[in-house]
């Protein structure tokens, strides 16, 4: 550039090139950028050219291509706050040496962030310092990322390390306020201006470390939490009181004695004594404890307040101990050890109120909740940050467990929930890893050893976790071998599970216990139910401890007893001759013997047809789903609820049905513009393929984009491009009837407003409707039906059955459960009293009919739901209490009791009941099954973001790779450019090429695997990922070993570009849902900038995790236990957690390539002949080449080079008579490929027009050489292409090359397969 070290050039160009990186910005941030830019760009000038090189405007173009993120992070900040801009102005008026724009800037706005009583008082200040500290979060984020610190110098990493502490400070803080106000418009003001002072407080002993020291900051904000709990005490207990006195826990029923002193009314109510356990005073017997509203008032604002701070304080281990950094220290991993270990006696969670000495109170007492979920979270959260850390503190503080824990129970608990924290956090991943573990587990346990009391007490707890977990497993291979499971594995599989169950086996047979045959029952229980169970115990029977009888009588097992009360009522009908029911009792006795298919008895009584009934159910096998159709038809004719007028029509009139909008159907989701994000003015317009696309603004298309497609969409000037149209959404297209397909499409799915444990219910009933309407009049169920199935009621029995296994996975249990469910609600169905004002609809005309049907009953199935857990104990305490003795004793295993044996072992913590008690688990159903269950009053779930996450988990805790995908598919596209042999690679070697790191590697291996999963996800279910696939998609499956690159390449509907696709969409659903409820403000990135802090990074483990710690649960006075999740602060602590600040990412900038534009071998050889003559090589050099040519590697370096040289020539052309090497150096630039040349013989002299001759002979060289080392080159060959010859062909063809060149065939031999027969693969069709 001429006049290039010009400084007023220099200066110009820098304000252009400015003005064209970041355009649109305003006067003063250019002065600012232009500054620093010529700044830092000479000093890097300085110090990588050593004073040899002259400054130059590629300096600019290098800081900027180094540091384009960093100045474009100032942009942001200068744009949010226009203050920054003036000081950074004042600040460099100057002209300092060295201007780290971006950090100054954040240190400026920290500074402004530092607390005060001005800046946090009154209220709304406080919520406003709340918003300036959440925006600029996601700066200070980023430039605390190893990539941003990868470019400092010493002086900018000073000034980082000032920021970070600054930020450090302030995020603590602001973490506390934040947790205090949630979901307050207004706080009490003296309470705020105590608290206030301990936030300035906090922040100022923060500041004044000169880093962050763990335990300091620890202690300083444990102090600061008792504190303010104080305040709280001062504020809202006028009384003083904190805790009862009497039961030193919350008072969350608050009782006023007539001294004043404040007591739970509980605990007041069991005294002997009527005085006071404060001051002694003596109250009237006949004293009714009450308390003031406003003491009611001010103990519940005190317990919120406590929660709060409880919420805070896990908030606070997690992101600054207990995260991904190094392990915490010994001393704050003791402490934490301690409050885990805290808690109450069982006394105090029955209800009963008791005195607990402060000896046994957590150091916490006073800032902390102490609730069982606070402490197993906080537990599992140890374990998982740094296992053997923990380890060693953990065995010092159970040594002395008996010292510091004198009450059996409370140890018992703790125990009990290391065990459980530890089975979650040594479960691999997969299933594999599962059955080795189980396999090496069973194999070498030596229970024994476990039975003495000297045995370290943490390696018992773990050795007990990894049996539980292997145990499980077992009874999960037993269900797959026993009980006919789909899923068939091969020959290879069964042995592995064998193996498994044969260790199990020889475990049992030597061991001095007999808890491990327990636990494995209460698996079995849990998994299949109670009658799959006592299949498995019929046939293996060294499950069964000594003493227990499978051969008793299982009638209290059966399901008929929750028909009880449904026949009791029959048969009263039956001998009132004149009832009314009596009518449709008959019709549903007629149903039932041609479901049953009984020989009709004419002029057979009622009575006696339903004993005849009820005998044939009680000698099927398995009656389950048809006790089910039996109960649903009782329930329907003696029912009065307003929701059975239109089962009973399905039941017995089925063609009064016809034309209604039968429940659960789906409907038209294009028409129902509620599941659309969009405005009133945007369109709905579809692409060629029948994509979706939304027009936002005016609704006509303004800029034209790629469809993932391939296909142009879009269009200029309101002119759509060529089959681009507007989708006309004239009229709903949501039909009548029975739509539904296969049962084996479906999947547990929301349908407006039913959850999916609420459709796999309703669905169950209108099954078995349909069902008994079809024995009623086939024709008239058929007519209701869109597909016309050959075999109507097998067609309806295995919607059934999925019904049921769609309900189990809603609630998390097995199908047996999910029957018994169906029954129970059917027994509260039947004593169902309408209200006076409800509305029945025997028909559904209309879709607001089918909408009202629905949500009344939702509104009868919510509260069922709620007391599930209940009503099932009570089932089970009853089939315990009922059944016969044998038969009870299994099923007081099944169900958790404690087993009467008599000389069980007590020695050591493996005979100790409570390590073998059984729990289920929380999942992402069940959590997902709470969630639904609240009502956001008509307006949808109140929880969106919560609902999108937990809907979509299985796919989103992938989003995290998606860094890891677009990375390997731009590396794909190079390898496969640049490569001869690029269509040919298998996965697995070109994972195995030396070019890549260790680390690439392993990224690139995860990737793939990512890939992998989410496929055979969207394979599963097309039509719910949103993403449309080709039929004929291949392949199949992804196996390393066998999937070629060209599988993998981001091409025009390929398995890579959908799942890149689908993984961004997962990510911008989740931000734009978060954005419409935040009012955050978005921003969008292309797929270039994403890294790995771009992209959502949330998995099961962290939502249940964080789930837990929201859980709420009340222990009432007879000791049931009522559970609630917090999900207001659960959606606001994921959102803050893990989607603010991530941007949209542009998917249309996601890696592509186009087959259809890169040469088969075949073509760019033609190519090269037409540009320039071709000469073969002589006999002699082909000799050469095929006798000293040795290395593998050195052959495919020179063919990766021809390659290119080819692509080259074929466009460009070149003089024939070139030497090769020249062209290679001189034209290419490619020195270092051109010196490679020399380790080959022949090729050094070769020239430009023997290029194809060259490559022909080499390759095959190369065919040669793998073949000798038992490699087969021809692997991709298509199998039509390799048959074997017969004896005679071999014969023949020995014959005909006896006097033939051997070598030279082979050459010509290998360039027909390699090359003509390339154009044949089906892969490049």
């Amino acid at each position: 550039m001429p006049g290039g070290s010009n400084p007023e050039v220099l200066r110009c160009y820098t304000n252009d090139f400015l003005r064209m990186a970041f355009p649109g910005q305003d006067l003063a941030v250019y002065e600012i950028l232009s500054k620093v830019f010529l700044a830092n760009a000479g000093q890097l000038c300085s110090s990588l050219g050593k004073g040899e090189m002259d400054f130059s405007p590629i300096w600019l173009h290098m800081e900027h291509f180094y540091l384009q993120d960093d100045y474009q992070l100032f942009v942001d900040i200068a744009k949010s706050n226009d203050t920054v801009v003036s000081e950074l102005q004042a600040m460099y008026e100057k002209d300092p040496p060295e201007m780290f724009v971006t950090l100054d800037a954040l240190n400026i706005l920290l500074r402004k962030l530092q607390p005060t009583e001005d800046g946090l008082l009154p209220f709304n200040a406080c919520v406003a310092w709340l918003k300036s500290v959440k925006s600029i979060k996601p700066w200070v984020e980023w430039v605390s990322l190893d990539n941003h610190q990868l470019h400092l110098h010493q002086k900018q990493q000073q000034l980082l390390e000032s920021v970070l502490h600054d930020w450090t400070c302030t995020n603590i803080v602001y973490m506390l306020i934040d947790h205090l106000l949630h979901n307050e418009t207004q706080i009490e003001e003296k309470l705020l201006k105590l608290v206030v002072k301990q936030f300035i407080f906090l922040w100022n002993l923060l500041h004044k470390m000169p880093r962050f020291e763990p335990e300091k900051t620890f202690d300083l904000v444990t102090k600061v939490l008792k504190q303010c709990n104080k305040n709280a005490d001062v504020v809202y207990l006028v009384k003083g009181v904190k805790d009862c006195k009497s039961c030193l826990r919350e008072i969350t029923e608050p009782a006023e004695l007539p001294c004043g002193h404040i007591f739970c009314t509980p605990c007041i109510l069991e005294w002997p004594n009527r005085q006071c356990k404060i001051c002694k005073e003596h109250f009237p017997v006949d004293y009714t404890p009450t308390a003031s509203e406003a003491t009611r008032e001010a103990v519940a604002c005190h317990n919120k307040f406590r929660r709060k701070c409880n919420s805070f304080f896990l908030e606070f281990l997690t992101v600054y101990f207990l995260g991904d950094q190094a392990a915490p220290s010994a001393q704050i991993i003791q402490r934490l050890i301690q409050f885990v270990a805290c808690k109450p006696s069982p006394e105090q969670q029955a209800g009963k109120r008791v005195y607990k000495p402060k000896s046994e109170l957590s150091p916490f007492e006073e800032c902390m909740d102490t609730s069982p979920t606070i402490q197993s979270s906080l537990l599992k959260l140890l374990l998982r940050c740094r296992f053997n850390s923990v380890k060693v503190h953990l065995e010092e503080y159970l040594s002395q467990m008996e010292e510091k824990m004198p009450n059996q129970s409370s140890r018992d608990h703790f125990y009990f929930m290391v065990i459980h924290c530890l089975e979650d956090f040594m479960h691999p991943s997969d299933e594999e890893g599962v059955r080795e573990l189980a396999q090496s587990c069973l194999s070498t346990m030596d229970l024994s050893t476990f039975c003495q009391a000297e045995v370290s007490r943490i390696n018992t707890l773990q050795s007990i976790a990894q049996l539980r977990l292997s145990i499980s497993h077992v009874a999960t291979t037993l269900g797959r071998q026993l009980l006919s499971d789909p899923s068939s594995p091969s020959a290879q599989e069964k042995q592995k599970d064998q193996d498994v169950v044969d260790a199990m086996k020889k475990l049992v047979a030597k061991a001095p216990t007999l808890w491990p045959q327990v636990f494995l029952i209460r698996n079995l229980c849990d998994i299949y139910g109670l009658t799959s169970m006592w299949k498995i115990l019929q046939v293996e029977k060294w499950i069964l401890p000594q003493g227990v009888d499978i051969s008793q009588d299982r009638s209290a097992w059966s399901n008929t007893m929750l028909m009880f009360s449904a026949l009791d009522r029959v048969q009263n009908l039956l001998k009132n001759k004149e009832s009314s029911e009596n009518q449709s009792l008959a019709a549903v006795m007629r149903q039932m013997e041609n479901i049953l298919q009984l020989p009709p008895v004419p002029e057979e009584l009622l009575e006696d047809k339903l004993k005849k009934i009820m005998d044939a159910l009680g000698d099927k096998d398995d009656p389950g789903l048809l006790e089910v159709v039996f109960h649903t038809a009782l329930t329907l004719a003696l029912s009065s609820s307003p929701i059975t007028h239109l089962l009973k029509n399905i039941c017995f009139k089925p063609d009064v049905v016809k034309g209604s909008y039968l429940p659960t159907m789906p409907g038209d989701l294009l028409f129902d513009e509620k599941n659309w994000k969009i405005g009133a003015t945007d369109k709905i317009w579809t692409c060629q393929c029948g994509t979706f696309w939304v027009v936002t603004k005016c609704g006509r298309p303004t800029e034209v984009k790629r469809c993932k497609c391939g296909a142009a969409v879009g269009g200029i000037r309101h002119n759509p491009t060529d089959g681009f149209e507007e989708k006309k959404i004239t009229g709903d297209q949501t039909e009548k009837g029975y739509i539904l397909a296969s049962p084996t499409m479906r999947r547990n799915e929301l349908e407006r407003s039913l959850s999916p444990a609420c459709v796999g219910l309703t669905r169950a009933l209108l099954h078995s409707t349909l069902l008994l309407g079809t024995s009623t009049d086939r024709q008239a169920v058929l007519d209701l039906m869109k597909e016309k199935p050959e075999n109507v009621e097998a067609f309806f029995w295995g919607h059934l059955q999925k019904d049921m296994e769609c309900l189990a996975e809603a609630l998390s249990r097995n199908t047996e459960d999910a029957v018994l469910i169906v029954h129970l609600f059917l027994q509260q169905l039947s004593k169902h009293k309408p209200a006076e004002s409800s509305v029945a609809l025997s028909i559904l005309p209309e879709k607001r009919d089918r909408e009202e049907w629905e949500m009344s009953f939702k509104a009868l199935a919510q509260p069922f739901f709620q007391e599930l857990e209940q009503i099932l104990n009570s089932v089970k305490e009853q089939r315990i209490s009922e059944g016969p003795h044998g038969s009870g004793l299994l099923l007081k295993i099944a169900y958790g009791q404690t087993p009467p044996f008599q000389d069980l072992p007590t020695e050591g913590l493996i005979n100790q009941a409570c390590m073998w008690r059984f729990e289920q688990k929380m999942t992402i159903q069940t959590l997902m099954h709470f969630l639904l269950q609240e009502d956001g009053g008509g307006t949808g779930n109140p929880y969106p973001i919560l609902l999108e996450l937990l809907s979509k988990l299985e796919n989103i805790q992938h989003v995290q790779h998606l860094p890891d995908v677009l990375r390997l598919q731009n590396t794909l596209i190079h390898f496969f450019q640049s490569s001869h042999i690029g269509e040919d690679y298998t996965v697995q070697q070109f994972l195995h090429q030396p070019e890549l790191s260790e680390d690439q590697r392993w990224a690139f291996s995860r990737a793939i695997e990512t890939i992998r999963k989410v496929w055979s996800n969207i394979k599963m279910n097309p039509p719910s990922s949103g993403i449309t696939v080709k039929p004929d998609l291949s392949p199949n499956e992804i196996n390393t070993s066998t999937t070629t690159i060209l599988n993998l390449l981001p091409t025009q509907f390929s398995i890579s570009h959908l799942v890149t696709t689908f993984l961004i969409q997962l990510q911008n659903s989740c931000v734009d849902t978060a954005a419409r409820v935040t009012r955050e403000r978005q921003r969008s990135i292309s797929a270039e900038e994403v890294k790995p802090s771009s992209v959502l990074a949330i998995t099961k483990s962290d939502l249940l995790t964080m789930a837990l710690a929201n859980l709420q649960y009340e222990i009432e006075e007879d000791g049931t236990k009522t559970t609630y999740f917090d999900f207001q602060l659960l959606q606001r602590q994921v959102v803050q957690r893990f989607i603010s600040g991530k941007p949209i990412i542009k998917s249309q900038t996601a890696p592509s390539i186009a087959l259809n534009n890169v040469s088969t071998l075949q073509d760019t050889k033609m190519k090269v002949k037409d540009q320039l003559p071709q000469e073969p090589l002589s006999i002699n050099q082909q000799k050469r080449i095929m006798e000293e040519a040795r290395s593998v590697n050195a052959l495919s370096k020179a063919l990766a080079t021809l390659k290119m040289a080819a692509e080259f020539l074929a466009v460009t052309g070149g003089d024939p008579e070139q030497p090769l090497p020249n062209y290679v150096r001189q034209e290419l630039r490619m020195d270092t490929n051109a010196k490679q040349f020399q380790d080959l013989p022949v090729v050094p002299n070769t020239q430009l027009k023997h290029i194809l001759s060259l490559w022909k002979v080499l390759a095959a060289r190369r065919s040669m050489l793998l073949v000798q080392m038992n490699q087969d080159p021809f692997y991709l060959v298509p199998e039509e292409f390799q048959g074997q010859l017969d004896v005679k062909e071999v014969k023949d063809l020995a014959l005909a090359l006896s006097n033939t060149n051997l070598d030279l065939f082979l050459i010509e031999l290998h360039e027909m397969i390699m090359v003509a027969l390339s154009n044949l693969q089906p892969e490049h069709e």
